[in-house]
């Protein structure tokens, strides 16, 4: 009888674990530390911990658990996202980004203790239908001060707030907002949209508890805003997954550990010949003899197919590159002067060794992208 348990259990195990060797591995520690130096940088002031699509592809529910001693709220996207965190047993407050749509929207941030950010008169139209509510909410409203998403106009916000305030339901209010080029030092954009900004505080001041206009790349700049008195939020985004959000060089400020090493087993080797091609396309040619290693991962993974031939990766602590286009689950790199390579090595395609960064600017894109496009038939393993 015992023996069944046991071969039950170990069925049990066998089948929990990933049997894929290609994954994520999601460096924990190094997450909470990068969340414990930003909230140091920011002298301990309230900070959200935006954790919108999965986590930036990192796993939600594991980045909330990670971080929970340095944010006092997190951010999500929009309401499906928020309920998903409650129900994995997180139980602080919540900023719905994208706001509510419906009465039944409002309600249940009533009951889940959700904080829809408010950027439309939609919105507000909607609590009309709500004569009382025993869970106050807080929300966020948001002044479009230049970026053109999202917001009301700075001569609606007055108006809405006192829209807002008039009604039974509401709590506290956030205004708030968002720069286009927080990330550029020397943009004048956003002294012209902090400029708007101020404008709109001082006639609403006295209406409102607090103010955010401090993303990543704004928090870990020039800390230019006076809050009036009012509580400051900062939201930590990117910077919470290891990257600089800013042109500028931050590491006197924050030393940013990377949260995510992609990697995948090399799965066959072969020598070609000078004159052969590789790959769909034969978009890369042979100029030597030359050893390829194929890659058990790619674009039906995340790993881009507009990264060009000579894009780096590391196996064996060395350099390998990209030959030949990248497939739906395979790519090819040429492993000629790598030494000692067997079927099985490890290949990391960013993380640790070899930063995002550098395979974001191969692809032409933002870390951003990759991370949240790394798709979900790529096991997460997470490493505390």
């Amino acid at each position: 009888m015992f023996a069944i348990i046991y071969l039950f259990e170990l069925w049990i195990a066998c089948m929990s674990q990933p049997h894929r060797q290609t994954r994520a591995r999601i460096l924990l520690t190094n997450l909470r530390d990068n969340a414990k130096q930003l909230k140091s940088y920011i002298d301990q002031q309230p900070m959200l911990g935006v954790i919108k699509a999965d986590g930036y592809g990192h796993g939600a529910t594991e980045v909330a658990h990670a971080i929970t001693d340095y944010v006092e709220k997190y951010a999500v996207a929009f309401i499906d996202e928020a309920i998903a965190l409650r129900g994995s047993g997180i139980d602080k407050p919540i900023v719905i980004l994208q706001g509510v749509y419906s009465t039944e929207d409002w309600l249940l941030c009533a009951e889940q203790q959700f904080e829809p950010v408010i950027h439309n008169a939609q919105q507000i139209d909607c609590l009309s239908e709500i004569t009382s509510e025993a869970n106050r909410v807080n929300v966020w409203l948001k002044q479009d001060s230049g970026m053109h998403r999202l917001g009301f106009f700075a001569d609606d916000v007055e108006g809405a707030v006192g829209q807002l305030r008039a009604h039974a339901l509401i709590n506290q209010i956030v205004l708030m907002t968002h720069f286009a080029e927080a990330d550029n030092p020397e943009s004048p954009l956003t002294a012209i949209q902090l400029e708007r900004f101020y404008a709109v505080l001082h006639a609403v001041r006295d209406k409102i508890d607090g103010v955010s206009v401090a993303n990543s790349a704004f928090m870990l700049g020039d800390d230019v805003l006076d809050a009036m008195g009012l509580t400051k939020w900062f939201r930590a985004g990117i910077a919470l997954y290891g990257q600089n959000p800013s042109q500028a060089d931050l590491t006197d400020n924050v030393e940013l550990k990377p949260t995510m090493a992609l990697e995948a087993p090399v799965i066959a080797l072969r020598i070609i010949q000078p004159g052969e091609t590789v790959g769909y396309g034969s978009r890369w040619r042979a100029q030597r003899e030359s050893r390829i290693a194929t890659v058990a991962i790619g674009y039906a993974d995340g790993y881009p197919r507009s990264l060009p031939d000579g894009t780096p990766m590391i196996i064996n602590g060395q350099v390998g590159c990209l030959v030949g286009r990248i497939s739906m689950d395979m790519i090819t790199v040429d492993v000629t002067d790598i030494e000692g390579i067997e079927l099985g090595d490890n290949v990391e395609l960013w993380g640790e060794q070899l930063p995002i960064q550098v395979i974001a600017d191969q692809a032409r894109t933002i870390t951003y992208e990759l991370f949240a496009q790394v798709t979900r038939r790529v096991p997460r393993v997470y490493e505390d």
